[in-house]
């Protein structure tokens, strides 16, 4: 071989081994560089104290997020519940058909959700508070109710999570609750002053629509009901104010990015187990998708859906569940032998991060983002990759508590990483509208216990808050080298 064919042979090979490189890098949906910075950090920490995180969206320096960031002439400001019912209403545009509403069985256009929330308001009108009583999983049609009270009559919403909190001493008074008939024998009727079913009063209502709704985003802003929701679990009364819903609904969309943004032809599914958050979870996804004028929003009981070829109806779907019904759902799937050779492939690539959906286990699912709320056990990094390859969609892990509205950590939509050590869960990094610490942290293990500040913590007697508003969670974990809180598991 000559000399010049060896030079040739040579740059054509490293040609080949720039072209593959940069190949590589291109078809990643994220620069790995970047998974391994995802948080802002303080730079000072107190003893026994880890340093203070936040999420890379909102560094130090800026406010975590706020609210909705709405213009009222030349002001920002953060927006309040009307808002979100008001950009429901009129932002869809007269091109596009009205948003879908489904609760259960029932099927309603918005403009039949609007007239219903009006009836709603007059008939609770001589009420101050409301109190609600049901699993919105078991009775959604529940959710009226506390959408006629956002949005309409401005009432605050008392949540009772079980029968035992019916009998709690509570700040908040409650003379009228609203429930379903599953739930009537569980209620001491000299509770309250009068009890009402909520199957019966809907029957009462015709099915008609409108677009009626008064309210003026430029003046009214100013005269609405701070404290707008009230949970009570064990016992305990946790208050939430506005503030608390638009800075988690901002902290939520704003950090979606652009190239999976959720848009006017998108459809939101929502299925959770009943746990002692899942009601506030359910409220929270809802107000997300109004703001955001999704296509249709459905919320459907975990007992009606039986495996993931049952989601394939729903084009560009929204998937917003918990650990549980996605593993179920995941394991439940059946597959052939050709199935399952496409699934370990794409299982491979999806874990460099080279985003694939030809493991995908039926062609006509279109599912967009699975939004999965943390229950124990928590669903794994590689339990995650293998949903995410079954199902071809973007997977969100995210922790809840009792005393937020919205998650307080959240995974990265592109992270594609699994965790090697199988005693640790990646938890992710705080919310946008909050930030963490860990409090007296083990020198050995670098865990703490884990503290809270923010915009979506509620106010109650039982959070302790510190001087500096810090609140004490049950979650126990550590920071890594990346930014990512991770946690033992149990």
């Amino acid at each position: 071989m000559s000399a010049l064919s060896t030079v040739i042979l040579a740059l054509i090979l490293a040609a080949l081994v720039f072209l593959y490189n940069h190949l590589a890098r291109e078809l990643k949906e994220i620069d790995p560089l970047l998974l391994n910075n995802q948080t802002s950090i303080s730079e000072t920490r107190k003893s026994c104290e880890s340093a203070i995180y936040r999420s890379v969206d909102v560094p130090h320096g800026v406010s975590v997020t706020r609210g909705l960031n709405l213009r009222s002439g030349y002001k920002i400001r953060d927006g309040c519940l009307k808002d979100v019912w008001y950009c429901g209403m009129k932002n869809r545009g007269d091109k596009l058909k009205s948003t879908e509403i489904v609760l259960g069985d029932m099927s309603f256009k918005i403009e039949e959700v609007n007239y219903i929330l009006h009836q709603i308001a007059l008939k609770f009108s001589n009420f101050e508070n409301i109190g609600i009583y049901g699993d919105l999983m078991e009775s959604p049609e529940l959710l009226l109710v506390v959408w006629s009270c956002f949005f309409i009559s401005d009432k605050t919403v008392v949540y009772f999570h079980s029968k035992d909190d019916l009998k709690s001493k509570i700040e908040t008074p409650v003379s009228v609750l609203v429930t379903s008939s599953k739930y009537k024998s569980d209620i001491d009727s000299t509770s309250f002053n009068e009890t009402i079913e909520i199957e019966p009063l809907l029957s009462t209502f015709d099915k008609e629509a409108t677009k009626e709704f008064k309210y003026d985003p430029n003046k009214d802003f100013h005269h609405v009901n701070n404290h707008s929701f009230s949970y009570v679990v064990d016992g305990n009364e946790t208050k939430f104010f506005q503030i608390n819903f638009v800075s988690s609904i901002a902290s939520k969309l704003l950090s979606i990015p652009s190239t999976k943004s959720w848009t006017k032809d998108d459809n939101m599914l929502i299925s959770y187990t009943k746990t002692t958050f899942s009601n506030n979870n359910i409220i929270f996804e809802t107000l997300c998708g109004l703001v955001s004028n999704l296509n249709r929003i459905e919320l459907v009981n975990p007992d009606n859906i039986l495996n993931l070829h049952e989601l394939s109806p729903l084009k560009s779907l929204i998937f917003c569940t918990d650990s549980k019904i996605l593993k179920k759902l995941c394991t439940n799937s059946k597959k052939s032998f050709w199935q399952s050779f496409k699934l370990q492939r794409s299982e491979y690539f999806n874990s460099l991060g080279y985003f694939n959906t030809f493991g995908k286990i039926d062609r006509s699912l279109t599912l967009k983002i699975i939004y999965v709320a943390q229950l124990n056990p928590p669903l794994s990094s590689l339990m995650s990759n293998f949903c995410k390859s079954l199902t071809g969609s973007s997977i969100v892990r995210e922790v809840y508590t009792n005393f937020t509205i919205g998650p307080i950590l959240k995974t990265n939509i592109f992270d594609f990483r699994i965790v090697q050590n199988r005693s640790l869960t990646l938890l992710g990094v705080p919310a946008n509208s909050v930030e963490l610490k860990t409090v007296n942290v083990d020198e050995n293990t670098n865990q703490g216990v884990i503290y809270v500040r923010g915009m979506s913590l509620g106010k109650s007697g039982s959070l302790h808050a510190d001087d500096e508003f810090w609140v004490k969670t049950d979650i126990i974990g550590g920071f890594a080298r990346d930014g990512c809180l991770y946690g033992y598991n149990k």
